[in-house]
């Protein structure tokens, strides 16, 4: 039997053809269901979530050419479940969300445009996920954010043309940043970012901010101002950027050995009370460098 809008796929289904003008949700997947698209469209009208994998264990999803949904692809809880050589387009929010502590998730070579919030939304408790090989740009906030998160490792994306940076980390630590090309748009860490790794990354027309933030919250649980601190940044170029490397706040971080080309080196400056300390910024001069 074909599938339908708000269908729920609880076995290994391939999509034999287009599904359009869905309205709240195109296709559920859950535990014991995968599913492949063959290159067929997921349709919607702009609100509701295009395909979501519900509280799956190592679910794929694949080839699927996911248009007009409030958010295109959302794996929600669950573990070891694959997004892999999806299209998803146009999203009014996200282009893929990982929410409700999703675990050990992979998305792979994946294309994401034009999202109309964020590329890719990776939540509080999605530990472990893998972000690998994707080309996320246009997206009308952030290409790529990562809220309250450990153990992310993001690795061989192509990243520009958002409105604003392309990769956006806050509140997160222990994650991994690695051979990355950014066009564009500052890679922006600000809060209780600590112990991050960026290595071998290309910049072109943008770099780093460290930035000290507060966080609006309750008078009970409000933390003051909190800033990054102990990352580090290997190899690599940063290009063209006004500012290469900005520490606002934000203290004892490291970079070395990376190439830099047209820009002011770095800058250090207060933020909400907290002076930016023992930064060290060691950089080799580059040549041109060229774009995507």
């Amino acid at each position: 039997m074909p599938c339908g809008c708000g269908d729920t796929v609880a076995t290994a289904v391939v999509l034999a053809a287009d599904l359009r003008d869905c309205r709240a949700r195109g296709l559920r997947v859950v535990r014991g269901g995968s599913l492949d698209c063959a290159g067929h469209v997921v349709a919607g009208t702009g609100i509701g979530e295009g395909i979501v994998v519900d509280r799956g264990e190592a679910a794929l999803v694949t080839r699927c050419v996911v248009v007009d949904f409030a958010v295109g692809l959302r794996v929600r809880s669950g573990g070891d479940n694959r997004l892999e050589a999806n299209e998803i387009l146009g999203s009014a929010r996200y282009g893929i969300e990982l929410a409700r502590s999703a675990r050990a998730t992979l998305v792979r070579n994946n294309l994401v445009l034009d999202s109309g919030d964020e590329g890719v939304h990776i939540g509080s408790g999605a530990v472990g996920t893998r972000i690998e090989d994707n080309e996320i740009l246009g997206s009308h906030a952030e290409n790529l954010y990562l809220l309250a998160v450990e153990g992310v490792r993001v690795s061989g994306n192509v990243l520009g043309q958002s409105g604003a940076a392309a990769i956006y980390v806050k509140h997160s630590s222990g994650n991994t940043f690695e051979d990355n090309l950014i066009e564009d748009r500052v890679v922006h860490l600000r809060g209780r970012s600590q112990a991050n790794f960026f290595g071998g990354n290309t910049l072109v027309g943008a770099g780093f901010v460290f930035e000290a933030y507060e966080e609006s919250l309750d008078v009970a649980r409000h933390p003051g101002w909190t800033a990054p601190l102990g990352n580090r940044i290997e190899g690599g170029s940063v290009a063209g950027a006004k500012t290469c490397f900005r520490f606002a706040g934000a203290s004892a971080n490291l970079v070395s050995d990376v190439g830099v080309d047209d820009c002011l080196v770095a800058r250090e400056e207060e933020r909400g009370g907290l002076i930016a300390a023992d930064n060290i910024v060691r950089t080799r001069s580059l040549g041109a460098v060229s774009g995507f």
